[in-house]
């Protein structure tokens, strides 16, 4: 029964993953019970490619350490992308000068960052790990961690920032300058003080150290050496 267990857990967590992060995801554009098919549906699908490709050793080794590098990568892009930009938001509002169109046009690139570092590693990086990883051992500890604080992280967003995310449409064409009231609503919309990108660079740090537990590096380790009775021919003379 617990081995029944253990082979269960890693689909039923990278499932309930998914569909609370795609189920929040999508449910601004679609009612929430189709929200919620999609994401199970596609919990289903990584869970059947996670499984076939855990069956091929070799293959899930280079597929696991893959998705760590590719985590590394784009939370390493939305850590520090992402507390740069909220710098840069503060110091503008901080400006004498700054108008609703500079600030619209500074906040704007930040978005295809963000779906950039967002939408890979919640679809397939962390609910993949979660299947391949699944072995005894630091690796699946340090895979689940950052499931879970990237799981807070984003259930964080959609159920905080993204409801207080300001209508642009007004302010993206103002030359004027701020006002003292303008400048709060832009920093409170913004979430300029918002300290989310600490999750990021947890998420990032847990995957980076990961890294140096390859999967690869465990079954590639060096043959043994088989020794061979040397023979010795004597030629006839």
């Amino acid at each position: 029964m617990k081995q029944r267990i253990d082979q269960i857990m890693p689909f039923v967590l990278a499932a309930v993953f998914t569909i609370v992060v795609q189920g929040l995801s999508l449910m601004e554009f679609l009612p929430l019970p189709v929200a919620l098919l999609i994401g199970a549906g596609w919990a289903v699908l990584i869970g059947l490619v996670a499984r076939w490709v855990r069956r091929r050793p070799a293959l899930s080794a280079w597929v696991e350490d893959g998705l760590v590098a590719l985590g590394c990568v784009t939370m390493a892009l939305f850590a520090f992308g992402g507390a740069i930009g909220l710098v840069m938001l503060g110091a503008a509002l901080d400006s004498s000068s700054i108008t609703g169109e500079t600030m619209v046009t500074m906040f704007l690139p930040s978005i295809p960052i963000a779906i950039a570092a967002n939408v890979p590693t919640e679809l397939v990086i962390l609910p993949g790990l979660l299947v391949l990883g699944w072995r005894p051992g630091t690796r699946r500890i340090l895979f689940v961690a950052a499931a879970v604080v990237y799981f807070v992280h984003r259930v964080w967003t959609y159920l905080v920032f993204a409801p207080d995310r300001l209508d642009f449409a007004a302010a993206e064409r103002s030359t004027a300058v701020l006002t003292a009231a303008e400048k709060d609503q832009f920093s409170a919309a913004l979430h300029v003080d918002d300290p989310r990108w600490v999750l990021n660079l947890l998420t990032f740090a847990i995957l980076l150290l990961s890294a140096f537990l390859s999967r690869r590096g465990q079954l590639g380790g060096p043959s043994p050496v088989v020794s061979r009775p040397s023979t010795s021919v004597t030629l006839p003379r």
